[in-house]
């Protein structure tokens, strides 16, 4: 069923200002650890905090995905995420910080899920996977603004500054929504969700493969989000601006390397995505081990931006082998697996960091990667010389 281009456009659009909202934080970092006095490791609860509500809330917000309307979710989600926002950035106390980041959180979840269920469940196999990394490229440019803004602000106005407009992007979008999604149908798998009960938390078995892999692959993730950020402000000494210039780089490659992945997954194989994010991944945590050095960063950066070729591909996978009605609950098991995983990573890198420093961070994430590869064989598959995704029509 092909959706109007209108369609495509907005949830690209509100995944853009999660993700600005998101990654505003990483220039902040330093300034944050420096304000409140903390150590790497309680530096690491932010991220947690963020862990913990997507965890909480990613099974919820997959079972409202297949009965509602994406609008109400989305509207929803950017209210609770700009609310976040404002209180992170008027918090007196670390302990309100966090609460604000919770919040935000759990706004982002209800958006990006329903944004996401919505896309895949109306693509055909065919071109499922350009769809999707079109739309969730979204987040990727969001990526890139949200670094370079807060960290320009924050270097001029202080850290606090640098998230109000964050706050307003997230409440505009709540609004913008309505009228936008408003005038279309409800998906198919929202027509042919089962009534409200304990069912709703069931999945097809084909699903948990595709979770066990993401959560294995969450040390990307995290060497992007939390890693490079503080090895430009802490290792490097860099100040916001910069940070948020390197990470705003990065993030505009990785966008560019995204939009076009849909077409190397429906062409080449889902396979082929996979193997260049891990390699790309594997070879950005290899760069930890060497001396904290520019050269090292740039050469993490910009591998790390190869990583986006595989970003969507969990997803994407969902969607290939996942029966309509049960995407959005699919998808909030996915997002809940991965978030309970990176429930503790965050700190663990902190901890890491206070104990030795980069070089046990990059082994630490290298062993997982080098695991994900192994395991990727048996459930990824489909590499060009074995095609299990070639062009015939959704008939779902």
């Amino acid at each position: 069923m092909k959706r109007p281009p209108a369609d495509l456009l907005t949830i690209f659009a509100v995944l853009a200002v999660t993700a600005i909202v998101g990654s505003a934080l990483g220039p902040l970092l330093v300034a944050i650890r420096e304000d409140f006095g903390l150590t790497f490791a309680e530096l690491g609860l932010i991220f947690s905090a963020q862990s913990l509500a997507r965890l909480l809330t990613n099974m919820p917000a997959g079972i409202i995905a297949d009965r509602v309307a994406a609008r109400v979710p989305i509207a929803a989600g950017g209210i609770c995420l700009g609310a976040g926002t404002v209180l992170m950035a008027m918090a007196p106390g670390f302990t309100l910080l966090l609460l604000g980041a919770l919040i935000g959180t759990l706004g982002t979840t209800l958006m990006t899920t329903s944004g996401i269920t919505y896309i895949i469940s109306n693509a055909d196999t065919r071109r499922r996977g350009r769809a999707t990394s079109r739309a969730l490229a979204g987040a990727q440019v969001g990526t890139f603004i949200g670094p370079l803004m807060a960290g320009l602000i924050a270097a001029s106005l202080g850290w606090r500054a640098a998230l109000v407009p964050a706050a307003f992007l997230s409440f505009i979008a709540a609004i913008a929504v309505l009228p936008i999604l408003h005038r279309h149908t409800p998906t198919p798998s929202q027509q042919q969700a089962p009534s409200l009960s304990l069912s709703n938390l069931r999945v097809p078995r084909v699903v948990l493969p595709i979770i066990a892999l993401s959560v294995l692959i969450s040390g990307p993730l995290v060497q992007t989000r939390v890693v490079l950020p503080l090895y430009a402000g802490d290792g490097l000494a860099l100040d916001p601006g910069l940070v948020g210039l390197a990470m705003s780089a990065m993030s505009a490659a990785r966008a560019a390397l995204m939009f076009v992945s849909g077409n190397l997954m429906d062409r080449a194989g889902r396979g082929s995505s996979f193997y260049a994010m891990t390699i790309a991944a594997l070879g950005a945590a290899l760069f930890l081990l060497a001396p904290i050095g520019v050269g090292a960063f740039v050469g993490a950066c910009a591998l790390s931006a190869f990583t986006g070729l595989g970003g969507v591909l969990p997803s994407v996978l969902i969607g290939d082998r996942t029966p309509k009605p049960f995407v959005g609950r699919s998808l909030g098991w996915l997002f809940t697996a991965s978030s309970l995983a990176q429930l503790g990573i965050a700190p663990a890198v902190g901890l890491l960091l206070d104990v030795h420093g980069f070089d046990l961070v990059g082994v630490a994430m290298a062993v997982p990667i080098v695991v994900v590869g192994v395991a990727g064989w048996w459930i990824v598959g489909d590499m060009p010389w074995n095609r299990q995704t070639q062009a015939t029509p959704d008939k779902r």
